[in-house]
This record gives C-alpha cells, structure tokens and sequence, in this order.
C-alpha cells in the first residue's frame, strides 16, 4: 500500500513537473509580495489552531475535557507526525495516543477521533455547497456536478451508516462484538449530535476558509489571476481530493486537482502547480512547531 501511494505522488508529481514551466513558476516566486505571503502562511496556521478547538470539541463530545492551549498542542504535534509518517492516519494516531496518556478514557479517545474526522468531512462538505452555485454556473454540468455528486453518495451512506444499531438483526449475528459495534455507532450518533459537535462543526468550517483565504492570498503574492469566488468553488474539492487515503498526505493529488479545478477558470496548470506548491509547503512548515512541542514533551516527562 505504502509503494502505491508512493507511486500515485511520484506519477502525478512527475507528469504535472514536466508540463509545468519552471522559469516563469520561479520567477513569480522570487517576485512573490512578502505580505501577502505572510498572510496565506498566517491563514495556515490559523487553520491549525481552529484544527485544535475541533479536537477538543470531539473529546466534550466524547466525554472527555481538555484545555484550550493543550488541544492545541495535540493539534500541532499530530500534524507534525502527520507530514513524519507516511500513513494519513499517524498524526491522528499520535494524538489519540497523547490524550490517553493525558488521562482520557480509551473509548471516549477512539469515539473523539472518528468524530473529529466527520466534522472535518462535514465542513469541507458544506463549504463545497457554499461554492456549489458558482461552479454550476460557470462549468460545464458534468464537471460541476460530479463532485458534488460524489459526495453527496458519500454523505448518504454516512447517514446510513450511523443507523447501523438500528437496523434489526437475525439471532445468529446478535453476538458481543455486533453488539459492541451497535453501541459504538450509538454513541457516535449521540455525540454527533450534540452542541459540542457542532462547536467543531464551526471550527471545521473555519479550517476550510482558511484554506481558501490561504490560497486567495498566495494568488495575490504571486500575481496570479484567481477571484474569490473561483477559490471557493475550487479549493473545497481539493482539500477533499487530497483527503482521500492514495497518496502521501495528499502530495500529487492535492496538486492534481488544483490544475485541473482552476483549468475550468482559465488559470494555467504552471499558475495552479504553483498555488498547490504553496499550500502543501505551508502545511509542511506549519507543522514543524509539533515537532518541538513533541521534543518538549518529551523533556518534560524526562524520556
């Protein structure tokens, strides 16, 4: 699995590398406006900390409470871990596993960090719709349905999966492990819905925004011609397509879609490439304050 996504990013990064014309994409960057710059870098980290308020939301919702600065901390050092390891689960893993070792129960860990990836997927879900009216505008129907097409399947059988416990069973599969999966799905359910999960819906949104806002603000620093309204029609497929667990962390796909999203605008794939450069280096570098809040973890606890 880990030499097919390795693939998929080399593929994909290699054939958008050699179409993409490296002169002009370095000198945009090397005439980059500094602000502006500053700003889409700001919005990334941002994102992190609206990231870490949606954590600790998902831990209310389990159950469990944490403080504002060490949810954060969490965040940062799961993000971390998240560009370190090549699976798209580690950094969700590190976390789940520093919060068990903080004191929080091994269920309401477990229940938290599926939920926190359903409030992610909801968010980017929404703010796909909000972009929704534009994209049908402006492209053509079988591009711009097909996205949202997709995960509105997604979305259906979501909901039907949270039903799971409700669905009756014959007497041969009403065993423990069936039953601790009902109750399970009960629990997500339950805290799904509650007003610390929508908390974490907002702050989800907010991730996604800043994300958009990010790439809006590098187009300014590099001169590249993209409008507000392109941005959000765009950038929530991508932040979905490089959800998706076939390449590493999103490295190739992330820079697929975004050529071929903003090609329905006019943008040229070099323009795009570069945007998408962009946001996978911010999300690098944004993560690197993790791996020194994990060393200082470390220290502290005199491992």
């Amino acid at each position: 699995m880990l030499l097919a996504k390795l693939a998929v990013t080399l593929v994909v990064l290699g054939v958008l590398g050699a179409k993409a014309d490296w002169t002009a994409l370095l000198a945009r960057v090397a005439g980059a406006d500094p602000l502006w710059l500053a700003a889409g870098f700001t919005a990334k980290l941002l994102a992190v900390v609206c990231a870490g308020e949606r954590w600790r939301d998902a831990l209310r919702a389990a159950g469990e409470r944490v403080p504002h600065g060490l949810a954060m901390r969490l965040m940062f050092i799961g993000l971390f871990f998240g560009q370190v390891l090549p699976g798209a689960l580690g950094g969700d893993m590190v976390r789940g596993w520093l919060t068990y070792r903080g004191g929080a129960s091994s269920a309401a860990v477990l229940l938290a960090l599926v939920l926190d990836r359903l409030l992610a997927l909801i968010g980017c879900v929404a703010l796909l719709f909000l972009g929704l009216p534009h994209l049908v505008a402006t492209a053509p129907p079988a591009v711009a349905w097909a996205g949202p097409g997709a995960v509105a399947l997604l979305a259906l059988g979501m909901v039907m999966g949270l039903q799971a416990d409700r669905i009756p069973l014959p007497g041969f599969l009403r065993r423990p492990p069936v039953r601790a999966v009902q109750a399970q799905v009960a629990r997500l359910r339950g805290a799904l819905l509650s007003r610390a999960a929508l908390a974490g819906l907002l702050h989800s949104a907010a991730v996604h925004f800043c994300t958009v806002f990010a790439v809006i603000a590098y187009a300014q620093a590099l001169d590249i011609p993209v409008r507000v309204l392109d941005a959000l029609a765009v950038v929530p497929m991508t932040i979905f397509a490089a959800a998706l667990p076939i390449s590493l962390n999103g490295w190739g796909v992330r820079e697929g879609a975004f050529v071929a999203g903003f090609a329905l605008y006019g943008l040229g794939a070099t323009d795009a490439l570069a945007l998408s450069l962009m946001i996978g280096l911010s999300v690098t570098l944004s993560s690197l304050p993790g791996g020194l809040l994990w060393f200082s973890l470390k220290n502290s606890k005199g491992h």
